[in-house]
């Protein structure tokens, strides 16, 4: 009995050493993993979110130079040189507004051996447009059809335009060849869109930054559905709005290549402003499949005041890396599932369990045996020495010594010890 409490005390003293390594190996492995999942992260989101901040960088370069060629010609224009030039270019409609001449859209020589083409404009109530309206006009005109046909390769159109129903538009690839604005749109069309106010509101936007709208899905005449932005820079003088320079960017291509490549074992997802999912890597059904919660992750980012980071969900099932992207306000995320990391902290926690219990189950039931074994305990245990114990015996008298001698009957007698005197 005494010998099996003893056996269950080793094995029990085993266990909990193993299961004390085990775990810590399991907390060690796990943030490791998860330090350089981050880190990982943290290079990946860099990189992609600065590929998509780019396009919207571009898109304010160039709304930036606008404003300031714009600028530079309305302080040349003088309003009654450009009164016939202007007639000839946005003759009246017939209903109250004007439109740009059709040659504007098909190519048109201009003075000066110029050429515009891609051009067309709505100008609502424009029979009644004043000489300074009609100035912005021209200035407006003359910058969307220069910096358009300079950067038609990276943006498909640009426009200025105002909130009183007036708009100039560049666009020559558009396959409607801007019909609407040309000849459909009725006299009362009203072109101030939602946003617009939070665009030209001095309250919402008091630095007149470059706002970009919410995504916009439509279906193209090739019967695909598509989904654009316009992102658009107003335009004080003095605090005196002059309009809005803006274009329009077909996002369909390239929300789909932000798709692409996810970090291992994740998922790049696109959020709006509001929080809305507008590209994902993954159907609904895979991501709820994933255990992704849109709702939660954006809580988030919201939570966070960072330009980008890496962050963790509260119960640590995901890594969520993400980079502001200025201008349309969306969030680039990449979401990377710990699940995999876990399922090896835990395997190498287990196997680290049982090899230090094996282990030392095995030197404690060796110890026990050796110790049974004569031989080997003798040369374990160094034998103990035995007590010493001392022995006296009565020594012969010397016969120079004066002391008694033991007679041949056991009696003693005197033995004189010659003195000093005697020796003399």
């Amino acid at each position: 009995m005494r010998q099996l409490v003893i056996i269950a005390v080793h094995v029990l003293i085993s266990a909990v050493f193993a299961a004390i390594s085990g775990l810590a190996a399991h907390k060690i492995l796990m943030n490791s993993l998860s330090t350089a999942r981050a880190e990982m992260l943290q290079s990946y989101i860099r990189v992609r979110a600065d590929r998509e901040q780019t396009l919207f960088d571009e898109a304010r370069t160039l709304t930036e130079a606008a404003e300031a060629a714009f600028l530079r010609r309305l302080s040349r224009i003088e309003g009654e040189e450009i009164v016939d030039e202007f007639d000839a270019l946005f003759p009246p409609f017939g209903d109250g507004t004007r439109r740009s001449h059709p040659d504007l859209f098909d190519g048109r020589a201009l003075p000066g051996a110029d050429y515009v083409f891609g051009i067309g404009s709505y100008l609502g109530d424009g029979e009644q447009m004043t000489i300074e309206e009609r100035r912005r006009y021209m200035a407006g005109f003359h910058v969307v059809r220069v910096f358009g046909e300079a950067h038609l390769g990276e943006f498909s159109s640009l426009y200025y335009f105002t909130p009183d129903r007036r708009v100039v538009i560049f666009a020559p690839e558009r396959e409607d060849r801007l019909a609407f604005y040309r000849y459909e749109a009725p006299a009362d069309f009203n072109l101030q869109a939602d946003e617009d106010p939070r665009l030209f509101s001095p309250e919402t936007n008091p630095e007149s930054l470059m706002q970009c709208t919410r995504l916009s899905r439509f279906v193209y005449t090739d019967g695909g559905e598509r989904s654009a932005t316009a992102c658009r820079k107003p335009i004080r003088v003095d605090g005196e709005l002059m309009g809005a320079f803006g274009t329009s960017i077909d996002m369909t291509e390239h929300l789909a290549s932000s798709m692409e490549a996810p970090p291992a074992g994740g998922v790049n997802l696109v959020f709006d402003r509001d929080g809305n999912v507008i590209a994902r890597g993954q159907t609904v059904q895979q991501a709820r499949a994933f255990g992704i919660d849109p709702v939660e992750i954006m809580g988030l980012l919201r939570d966070d005041p960072r330009p980008r980071g890496v962050v963790g969900t509260p119960r640590s099932e995901f890594l969520v890396a993400f980079s502001r992207i200025a201008g349309p306000d969306w969030y680039f995320v990449s979401v990377s599932h710990l699940a995999e990391i876990k399922a090896t902290a835990t395997r190498w926690g287990w196997r680290l369990f049982f090899f230090i219990f094996v282990v030392s189950v095995v030197i404690t039931s060796l110890r026990g045996l050796l110790r049974r074994t004569e031989m080997v305990r003798a040369f374990l245990e160094p034998p103990v020495a035995a007590p010493t114990t001392r022995r006296y015996t009565a020594a012969p008298a010397r016969p120079d010594s004066g002391e008694e001698a033991p007679g041949p009957n056991g009696t003693k007698s005197v033995i004189d010890r010659p003195g000093p005197q005697d020796d003399a």
